[in-house]
């Protein structure tokens, strides 16, 4: 509770220094605007950098924006698709649907991952924002501005185009554009996965201790931060529930084997102060699997490439997937949008609404029955 208290504390003080010095200083000549919760820094570097890419490899984007297409509307059935049999499996007797929770760090996200997914965050909106640059280049669109900004406490990136000129962009045209962000983000995220699975083992062969209770059997024994835990008493411990697990059979005072990364510990196992009949050994959260790597990596930076890895894969993934839903604000609704210019007029506006209604139902249901079992 202090940790999020402190964050919250250094969240506002950030954002009173921000604005105190937009009032003191003329930011705007520097290219910085401040509105509320919201710090913007438009970049000619940035811009210039869009330019560059967009007039070099030009088939090799050319051949992106048209598989773009095919990209958005797979991933727009995907979304539908996923969310209602996520909510079916919700509402079956004994089905355990995926949790879709929205991210509001320090009630559903431990502050502990805020790092990864805030790299993680930076990078699928850069690669969005870029892909909607470049694809808009390509169909004769200049770019008004580009650059970075910090909304509340999440940063990425921008890129604004003349709306009026996409408007007038022939259907095919417009759907590259509107494809492009959710397509490389897809394509990112995949990226993100392969390196996971070419570096890093499959199965966890251990666990990595990140936090130890001080004073604790493990702190006693000379064991700490990113030792790795191979297994207690010759019993493998790969993950919490193969610890949670062995230690249902482990009682105050026992003596434990310790298998580690430095070599063999032992140490006696202590009482819990919230059940004096169960064990503890003095591990405490995040309860972490290592996997071993290729590269040579010490555990404390394997665990860094990994997890920096896995929240690229997750963001980047659920960013291209739900973007596409046919919802207000997202490009999804611009995309299906281009869709109904092929449907009769008359039904053209009916159904349009019928998946913005049928989406937003989608996710507010998965999200209200996510939080009854979170």
């Amino acid at each position: 509770m202090r940790e999020e208290l402190f964050f919250t504390l250094s969240i506002l003080a950030f954002w009173l220094a921000v604005y105190a010095l937009s009032r003191i200083l003329p930011l705007n000549r520097y290219g910085v605007e401040v509105k509320p919760l919201l710090l913007k820094y438009n970049s000619k570097g940035f811009k210039s950098l869009l330019y560059k890419f967009s007039s070099r490899w030009r088939r090799a984007w050319t051949f992106f924006s048209y598989v773009s297409i095919l990209l958005g509307f797979g991933l727009m059935l995907f979304a539908i698709t996923f969310l209602l049999g996520n909510l079916i499996e919700f509402l079956l007797p004994g089905g355990e649907g995926a949790a879709i929770t929205p991210i509001i760090p320090g009630l559903t996200l431990s502050l502990y991952w805020l790092p990864y997914f805030l790299i993680a965050v930076i990078v699928a909106v850069l690669t969005h924002e870029s892909a909607h640059g470049i694809v808009a280049l390509m169909e004769r669109i200049d770019v008004k501005s580009a650059g970075i900004l910090v909304l509340g406490i999440f940063p990425g990136g921008f890129v604004e185009v003349d709306e009026d000129e996409i408007d007038a962009l022939p259907r095919r045209s417009r759907m590259k554009i509107f494809s492009a962000g959710s397509s490389s983000n897809l394509i990112f995220g995949l990226l993100a996965l392969l390196l996971i699975s070419t570096i890093f083992a499959s199965n966890p062969s251990g666990m990595i201790v990140v936090n130890v209770l001080e004073d604790g059997p493990l702190h006693r024994a000379g064991i700490g931060r990113w030792d790795v835990i191979y297994a207690l008493n010759n019993t493998r411990i790969c993950g919490y529930s193969d610890l949670a697990n062995f230690m249902s059979r482990v009682k105050p005072g026992d003596r434990l084997i310790v298998s580690t990364s430095r070599g063999d510990f032992t140490i006696v196992s202590a009482r819990n102060p919230e059940d004096e009949n169960k064990a503890i050994i003095g591990i405490l959260p995040p309860y972490l699997p290592y996997h071993q790597n290729l590269l040579g990596l010490d555990p404390f930076w394997g665990l860094q490439v990994h997890l920096t890895l896995t929240w690229l894969f997750v963001v980047s993934i659920s960013v291209a997937i739900f973007n596409m839903l046919p919802i207000p604000m997202f490009d999804g609704d611009r995309f299906l949008q281009c869709l109904m210019d092929r449907v009769a007029e008359r039904f053209r506006n009916p159904l349009k609404r019928f998946f913005n209604i049928l989406s937003i139902f989608l996710i507010a249901a998965n999200i209200i029955l996510s939080l009854r079992i979170f």
